[in-house]
């Protein structure tokens, strides 16, 4: 995302973000009343005008009239009370709703960010599976990811941990910190700077509050206590919030995820996973099929990789997983819009002549055969 403001937004303004494309949409609008949303709750946002507002917490309260998520950059009605518009945002890290009964529902945990970062801990072992997930979210969402790895201080050998996540992260760079003994943290200064927006994202117990406070500077989260023998602890973060860095920067803090459900921006592009795979989909460019399943096709590439181990069957079996799993998510998307699009159509009526109606023939209509 570029991180260019054109010279007539206002300093406030460019401190909290709007750069860019945003700012363009936001002067051709005619540079109306204007704010980021730092923080959500029961259909309201809080909406942040300076960098002040966002670091008490504070702003303008508004009715949301709809989606809006933390980072969104949203046009208020005169009397600030209304989010009557949001500008088109410029990357979104969505994710499939974890709420009981949400079906094929996108819930947003961040919007207009510029990078993500992947918070693990080195004191377990490298959860290869979640970090592909990770990636593929992160991917679709528009932003770029980088992978964190935490507790440094307390890790001997970091390389084969650092070698394991390199296996799944391809070319995302990947950083080993400590935040209590501020190993690693000049580098992750170079990520928010230019008034950049970060999100943050990580199971329980790898240390991202911690992470989140050092960055801060301050003691932002409460640190809960890591159980002994799994080190796992509870979510410290209950809810996405926007928060100004000492650098300039800004970073949003989400609430850690104990599953990673996917969420795909386009139904017939997959780009999320075609990037977080690029070593298996361009392996299978080579393929002499077009169609290959990949399992007994001869001259298939990827196979062909795996004897000679270049590649492990895992990456070959999460692919073919995570691809089922969206395209899973895909069909149950279009039956939900179908049943929608059902339930907002009414049955037209029209006169026999003899003083009755009877429904027009529609083949769409509910109740008049299989779709």
């Amino acid at each position: 995302m570029s991180t260019e403001s054109p010279a007539h937004v206002p300093d406030a303004l460019a401190a909290l973000g709007l750069h860019g494309p945003l700012a363009d949409e936001w002067v051709e609008l005619g540079r109306p009343a204007i704010g980021r949303a730092s923080r959500l709750d029961r259909g309201w946002c809080t909406v942040a005008r300076t960098v002040a507002d966002a670091l008490a917490g504070e702003g303008l309260r508004a009715r949301t009239r709809g989606q809006v998520a933390v980072g969104d950059w949203v046009l208020l009605d005169d009397v600030d009370e209304n989010v009557e518009r949001v500008l088109t945002r410029q990357s979104a890290l969505m994710r499939r709703a974890s709420f009981e009964g949400a079906r094929a529902q996108v819930q947003v945990a961040a919007a207009n960010i510029d990078y993500v970062f992947l918070v693990h801990a080195l004191t377990a072992p490298p959860n290869q599976r979640r970090l592909e997930r990770e990636l593929v979210l992160v991917f679709e969402s528009g932003a770029e990811p980088v992978v964190i790895l935490t507790k440094a201080d307390v890790i001997d050998d970091t390389a084969g941990a650092l070698a394991e996540v390199r296996a799944v992260a391809l070319a995302v760079p990947v950083h080993a910190v400590s935040a209590r003994e501020r190993i690693g943290l000049d580098e992750l200064a170079t990520y928010t700077t230019g008034h950049r927006t970060v999100a943050i994202i990580g199971a329980s117990g790898v240390g991202k509050s911690t992470l989140v406070n050092t960055l801060v500077g301050r003691e932002r989260q409460r640190v809960s206590e890591v159980r002994e023998g799994d080190n796992r602890g509870r979510h410290t973060t209950v809810a996405s919030e926007l928060v100004p860095l000492p650098d300039g920067g800004l970073l949003i803090d989400t609430p850690g995820l104990r599953a990673v459900s996917l969420w795909s921006s386009d139904e017939d592009t997959p780009f999320g996973l075609d990037r977080a795979f690029s070593d298996v989909v361009g392996l299978a460019e080579h393929c002499r099929f077009r169609d290959c399943a990949h399992e007994s096709e001869p001259g298939c590439a990827v196979r062909a990789a795996i004897a000679e181990g270049t590649l492990v069957v895992e990456r070959l079996l999460s692919w073919q997983n995570l691809s089922a799993e969206l395209a899973a998510l895909e069909q149950e998307s279009i039956e939900v819009e179908r049943a929608a699009s059902r339930g907002r159509r009414k049955p037209r009526r029209s006169g026999r002549g003899d003083g009755t109606d009877r429904a027009d023939d529609d083949d769409d209509t509910e109740g008049t055969g299989p779709d």
